[in-house]
């Protein structure tokens, strides 16, 4: 749709409106009337054959054309509205305009249900290319298209059990693409599970295990790595340590065996090497400052990587004393992320709760700072 064609039907309805308008405040002239009244009848012809024509367009174009038309005539608005459909407040069913992702001001709002409406689109779309776009079937359930970032918090939950849904009820032809995109929707969704602050999830991710355990023969290594990883993550969240050992275990093996050095299999690995090694606070430290410097290295500061990186590392610093380097990190983490992403983003809450923990913790015992600085006044009199 190229944007002369949607200026063109931006000009053809105002031209309409204004012709009609105009019909209705200037009444014919008594010794012309049957010619007015020709004319009048033309002219609703007309306006009728254009609304006709911009009508029959699709709904796609009409929003489009709508919010050309407010930019050209300058008209703003404070009220956020749904970017897809156009709707300011809550949709039929009665439900908010949500943003969880790092849209800033106004942009970014949408209806859930026009979100999952529109990730169907493009996921029917992806998985009947002649390329098969496996990425693209899911790419919309899980990444916003107006700043390129995952989904967070409530929103990020509820896409993900809807991608489970769409592909399981959509995309069900029994080939093994089908197969492999339902996997995908499982592990994601347990991994989302598994990140959640309550138990609410426990009975649908052990579902979600038997159904990932059953589908686990037809998957290559480098599917069942990440599905082992998840199961770890899972039974780690839900209390099982044992059984998410054996899970993170397997899972690192199996990546380390598929010998696949691309950026998603080395960032699973390090992660798992953490989980596993999380009771040694010094090799702890070491691998999060690593992992933290690699990914500010290929992502640049500012990218939801970098932050969850050096956020897991300040954590760590905590756990070894060294208290002002973690208070430090965290600081400058929160900054960037607020500036960036947003006050209600997913990294910029972690970083605030991390370092509010961190504070209160050395409000009620001062002298855990002894084991960085000796003195704290000292140190203090020597800065």
């Amino acid at each position: 749709m190229t944007m002369q064609l949607k200026l063109f039907f931006g000009r053809l309805r105002r031209r309409s409106e204004r012709e009609e308008e105009e019909m209705m405040t200037e009444p014919p002239t008594i010794s012309s009337c049957e010619h007015s009244t020709t004319s009048c009848e033309r002219s609703v012809a007309t306006t009728s054959s254009t609304c006709s024509t911009v009508l029959s367009s699709s709904s796609i174009l009409q929003r489009i054309d709508s919010s050309d038309a407010i930019k050209s005539e300058g008209i703003t608005s404070d009220c956020p509205s749904c970017w897809l459909c156009l709707e300011e407040g809550s949709d039929t069913s009665g439900k908010p305009l949500i943003r969880n992702c790092s849209c800033r001001g106004t942009s970014g709002y949408a209806h859930i249900s026009c979100i999952v409406h529109y990730a169907e689109h493009k996921g029917r779309q992806g998985y009947g290319s002649s390329n098969h776009n496996f990425n693209n079937v899911c790419r919309y359930f899980k990444f916003c298209p107006n700043c390129n970032q995952e989904y967070q918090n409530d929103v990020q939950c509820d896409l993900s059990k809807a991608m489970v849904s769409f592909v399981e009820r959509k995309l069900h032809d029994g080939t093994p693409r089908a197969s492999y995109l339902r996997i995908v929707a499982l592990v994601d969704r347990l991994f989302v599970l598994s990140a959640g602050s309550n138990n609410e999830g426990t009975s649908e991710g052990q579902v979600i295990c038997s159904k990932l355990m059953f589908l686990m023969d037809g998957m290559d290594s480098v599917m069942k790595a990440r599905t082992y990883y998840a199961l770890g993550c899972f039974y780690g969240s839900s209390g099982s340590l044992k059984k998410s050992k054996a899970y993170l275990e397997t899972a690192r093996n199996l990546l380390q065996d598929a010998d696949d050095d691309s950026d998603s299999s080395v960032r699973d690995i390090a992660d798992i090497e953490i989980k596993l090694n999380c009771s040694n606070a010094s090799s702890d430290v070491d691998s999060l400052r690593s992992r933290y410097e690699e990914t500010f290295a290929k992502s640049g500061r500012e990218t939801t990587l970098t932050i969850d990186a050096g956020v897991a590392l300040a954590k760590a610093l905590h756990s070894s004393d060294r208290h002002i380097e973690a208070e430090k990190l965290l600081a400058n983490l929160i900054a960037t992320s607020r500036r960036v992403h947003g006050q209600d983003h997913h990294c910029t809450k972690s970083a605030a709760t991390a370092l509010q923990g961190l504070t209160n913790e050395l409000l009620e015992d001062p002298s855990s700072t002894d084991s960085e600085f000796g003195d704290i006044d000292g140190w203090f009199k020597s800065i």
